[in-house]
């Protein structure tokens, strides 16, 4: 009789400890907002040259899989659709034409419960004028997915209506009653589809087109919070004061004192080739390199987007304590060829500020994106620093082909152009200073190449 009663009760068991196995296996991650962290943000850049188009993309990385792939399938589709209207207006007018993509990011909101980012997309496929548009991405972090502007809204709310009265008002308010913008703006659902979650309630961004850009209008939590489904209501309104974009550890960096006496000795009669690599820095990438420079004993120019160094700032200023050249390689790699004289000098002067306080090194030398020369003349002070050496399609190749792509070309005097995003280059770099420290050259900076080539040029 014992033995029917021990199988009744591990039956009873083995069902209840199934149930909650099922129950836990269906919670979500991250079940409550406490329990949600706040993001620390890397930032990504893709950067694409080909002989008919250029693309530069930065974008967020986070630590949630889900997100980062979202945001990853928008860059990829807005690459192929760029790449697509390219090749069809090239077919239509017979080649000759170099188009661009660009695309930038800011992060708009991050608190417990939400991820917010917009991005900047400018498409210039030699048109009239360049396309520009917008996309804002709201994430749950509770799951990871993007939220469409519709699900933020109660199912019996017609949100338009309440967001356009409110929107006017706050233009009305703003002294903006008169102007084309608020007498154009319509009662549609497209107008109001970029709207980004904040910590102050919904951040309505409208095209302006008479003032060639986004006005920005944001709607308190006190008018919406009654319209919000109840499951991000209360995230909203206990939503914190904005997360910046930069990690929290980031903070600002004092005077630099770089020892350049190591920079200095390297004047002397050896063989002298140029090291430079655009467009980091980069978190672990450029750190590699700096080690093998200091393995082969090494010196070389980093030339730096403004914008990177504002998330890493910490190796933008390794690269300057530990003896190396830093340049200026514009704040965020736009094509300076289609942007204005003073959208020119901020692209420059902005970058130059950061690094100048970030390194403090006092940058001289400026290497043009793409080497595009602007479409107005620069008239700032620095030397604009070319390359003779780069090897082509260098992404699509193994590192030795391109490492001995690049010694095939080395004479006395060279400057190598290098990137220092992809871990490739790690590779790349060590064959080069192995080959040219075994050929006996001597591996500087480019402003001590330079130099060096203008006093030569005084004495002959």
């Amino acid at each position: 009789m014992r033995q029917p009663i021990i199988y009744t009760i591990l039956f009873i068991v083995l069902t209840a400890t199934g149930c909650s196995f099922i129950a836990s296996a269906n919670e979500e991650p991250g079940e409550k907002d406490e329990n949600l962290s706040i993001y620390e943000i890397s930032m990504e850049t893709d950067i694409d040259e080909d002989e008919e188009y250029y693309i530069t993309a930065h974008y967020p990385q986070t630590p949630n899989n889900q997100i980062d792939q979202t945001i990853i399938d928008y860059v990829n589709k807005q690459k192929a659709y760029f790449k697509q209207e390219s090749y069809q207006r090239n077919q239509q007018k017979n080649g000759g034409e170099v188009h661009e993509l660009h695309i930038d990011f800011e992060v708009i909101h991050q608190d417990q419960r939400f991820f917010v980012v917009r991005f900047l997309e400018t498409l210039d496929i030699g048109r009239d004028k360049m396309m520009t548009s917008q996309t804002i991405m709201n994430f749950d972090k509770k799951n990871g997915k993007a939220l469409k502007v519709e699900e933020l809204f109660k199912d019996d709310v017609y949100y338009v209506d309440r967001l356009h009265e409110w929107t006017k008002d706050q233009l009305a308010e703003s002294g903006k009653e008169n102007t084309s913008l608020y007498e154009n703006l319509e009662a549609k659902s497209e107008v109001y589809e970029n709207i980004a979650i904040t910590d102050k309630g919904l951040m309505v961004f409208l095209e302006d087109p008479a003032q060639h850009s986004d006005t920005r209008v944001t709607i308190g939590k006190d008018k919406i919070s009654h319209l919000i489904r109840s499951e991000y209501e209360e995230a909203l309104v206990k939503a914190k004061e904005n997360v910046s974009e930069r990690p929290a550890e980031h903070k600002e960096l004092g005077e630099s004192n770089v020892d350049f006496s190591l920079v200095k000795k390297l004047h002397n009669e050896k063989k002298k080739v140029a090291l430079t690599f655009d467009d980091g820095p980069h978190p672990e990438v450029t750190r590699k390199i700096l080690d093998l420079l200091d393995k082969y004993h090494a010196k070389a120019s980093f030339f730096m987007i403004g914008k990177r160094v504002g998330f890493y700032p910490d190796v933008a200023r390794e690269v300057s304590e530990r003896g190396h050249e830093i340049g200026n390689h514009t704040w965020d790699h736009s094509r300076l060829e289609r942007l204005s004289e003073e959208e020119v000098e901020q692209q420059i002067s902005s970058t130059q500020a950061i690094l100048e306080r970030v390194t403090g090194q006092n940058v001289n030398s400026l290497r043009m994106p793409f080497g595009n020369i602007p479409s107005v003349p620069y008239k700032g002070k620095l030397d604009t620093v070319p390359w003779t050496i780069h090897s082509e399609k260098w992404e699509d190749q193994e590192p030795l082909t391109v490492a001995q792509d690049i010694l095939s070309q080395v004479e006395d005097g060279s400057i190598i152009m290098l990137h220092d995003l992809q871990n490739s280059t790690v590779e790349i770099t060590d064959i080069l200073l192995r080959r040219l420290s075994s050929e006996g050259y001597q591996v500087v900076p480019v402003g001590v190449l330079m130099e060096e080539k203008e006093s030569r040029s005084v004495l002959d």
